[in-house]
């Protein structure tokens, strides 16, 4: 695989968290960090976790937002029981709610599709499903209305996805639990062997002050389906209002599609990843391609 193409998956990754990566050999490829705008991606790690919590004072859905202030009510007309709602947008993607209260996540321009469990709410940037969700029960929580405004201004050809964790309990420290999907459309990632994402984690600068992240492990796995998986774990911690240290755990998974690769991003408060991993690791066990 050529090093422009692992640098653009880097700059990815950098978008995401801003790791350390103690233990890992040198990199016989280039050092990236000094190109790499680390004010940019604190700015976006921010958004990445769920909640600027620690750093600024967050945002309030406001008149002067790039969306109504009141978003329009949602049609209280009931739906059929069995048959699903297709809910699609431009971006080549389609939300399908199923009778079990899972969301069914087509993206066509990927190739791929996956099911986001019950209780978690799905929302594509472009999708009419984003502004009513700021008139849902379950999404009425500030952390929330804050983390769906952490994403209005994503693209999304690249941010194809967001899934939040709406139960109040998963909720600890200001920190919403959420998957992010984003596409690195035409590029690819080998994964017959970890070398490609072992690049990924050492070409992460160890600069960036905000969420300053510590990769804990690399590895490649296969999915009941037959998804092959490149998964980095990491870790990072933050002080909330009251003074406390707050750890993190965050799980990246990459896979490659037909367009090319695949990320999905999942951040929990640590001392919740016991009971909201299982329902990340469940959703990875549903994704399969797709020909169309």
């Amino acid at each position: 695989m050529n090093m422009k193409r692992i640098f653009f998956i880097c700059l990815v990754f950098l978008a995401t968290i801003a790791c350390v990566v103690p233990g890992l050999s040198t990199a016989s490829a280039p050092v990236f960090a000094p190109t790499v705008d680390t004010g940019a991606i604190e700015t976006r790690v921010a958004g990445t976790v769920s909640a600027a919590i620690v750093q600024t004072e967050q945002a309030q859905p406001t008149a002067t937002a790039t969306f109504p202030a009141t978003p329009p009510p949602i049609s209280t007309t009931p739906g059929p029981t069995e048959t699903p709602t297709l809910v699609p947008n431009t971006s080549q993607s389609t939300l399908i709610q199923q009778s079990d209260g899972s969301t069914l996540f087509v993206d066509d321009r990927a190739g791929y599709e996956a099911t986001i469990p019950a209780e978690w709410l799905t929302v594509r940037v472009d999708g009419p499903e984003y502004l009513d969700a700021f008139s849902l029960e379950e999404a009425a929580t500030t952390n929330i209305q804050q983390s769906l405004l952490s994403v209005q201004a994503e693209d999304p050809n690249t941010f194809r996805l967001l899934a939040i964790d709406t139960q109040l309990a998963d909720i600890q420290n200001d920190l919403v639990t959420d998957m992010r999907f984003v596409l690195d459309e035409q590029k690819y990632i080998s994964l017959s062997s970890d070398a490609d994402l072992q690049t990924i984690a050492q070409g992460i600068p160890a600069s960036a002050e905000v969420f300053r992240f510590e990769v804990t492990s690399v590895e490649i796995i296969t999915s009941p389906n037959g998804v092959k998986f490149g998964v980095i774990e990491a870790k990072s911690s933050f002080t909330d209002p009251a003074g406390t240290e707050v750890p993190i755990y965050q799980k990246q998974v990459f896979f490659n599609t037909k367009s090319g690769a695949q990320s999905i991003i999942f951040t929990t408060v640590t001392d919740l990843k016991q009971t909201t991993l299982p329902a990340f690791d469940t959703m990875l066990e549903t994704i399969s391609m797709i020909e169309k």
